[in-house]
């Protein structure tokens, strides 16, 4: 079939846009938890829309004129639907200012200003980095590792209002030595408020997942606006890692 050249979307010379989720969860047992960082994807309903801060406890040189985070930005949706970017500083081992902006969902955290430039050995923010709501809910996590990873590695994605998203690719990666039941959902209507609600939908399961893998869809799988769209896991036996993440092209209805 026959799609927007991948290089026209990325050169921005068509109505569309490409996205690339992908996300992490190196704590995955026995019960089904969102493949992210954090083990979340918060999808709370309109009305409950939050203000996000960075928690306290980290590292006293993440902070505004540290060696480690100076600032994290934050993307996801308002309470409308519509994208919504923020940004909010670091606070070394104390709670930071909360963002002036009120997030339905969260889609993306990650170190936007640092004291340190760069390296493999030479890490963009000093510990791991918590973003919470100021109710104390965790939102999102950006971990401390050994490369500089600076992201919430957040394994879901809501599509905007006005918006359709056109995935066209997956790919799984499990521990070889369990295996992983994997489950690949969507939700529509998520600003519907009162019954009756859309339901949440099996998109694929992987039952039995065990290594790599990678699948490719033609025609594309349309997941329309205002819908919340990721990845479950749970462990046969035993706590493992779990790395998903997924390609497509968002493009107004």
């Amino acid at each position: 079939m026959s799609y927007p050249s991948g290089l026209d979307v990325a050169r921005g010379l068509t109505n569309a846009r490409a996205v690339r989720q992908f996300g992490r969860n190196t704590a995955v047992s026995s019960t089904f938890t969102p493949i992210a960082r954090s083990g979340f994807y918060r999808t709370p309903q309109v009305g409950s829309e939050v203000n996000l801060r960075v928690k306290s406890g980290g590292n006293a040189n993440d902070t505004a004129a540290g060696t480690g985070a100076r600032q994290i930005t934050l993307v996801g949706l308002d309470a409308e639907g519509n994208p919504v970017t923020d940004t909010i500083p670091t606070n070394g081992t104390s709670a930071a200012t909360a963002s002036t902006k009120q997030f339905l969902r969260l889609t993306d955290a990650y170190v936007s200003q640092s004291g340190t430039y760069a390296s493999q050995t030479a890490l963009s923010h000093a510990d791991t980095i918590t973003i919470e709501s100021t109710g104390g809910d965790v939102w999102a996590v950006i971990p401390d590792t050994d490369i500089p990873r600076g992201d919430s590695e957040i394994g879901a994605y809501s599509v905007p209002r006005n918006r359709s998203l056109f995935i066209t690719n997956i790919r799984l990666q499990s521990d070889d030595s369990n295996k992983t039941n994997l489950v690949m959902f969507k939700r529509t209507g998520i600003l519907q408020t009162a019954p009756p609600y859309d339901g949440m939908l099996l998109i694929n399961e992987f039952p039995s997942l065990v290594g790599e893998f990678e699948y490719v869809f033609d025609p594309p799988i349309l997941i329309p606006q205002l819908s919340d769209v990721g990845f479950l896991a749970k462990s046969a036996t035993g706590t493992i890692s779990v790395c998903t993440s997924f390609d497509g092209v968002m493009t107004r209805p």
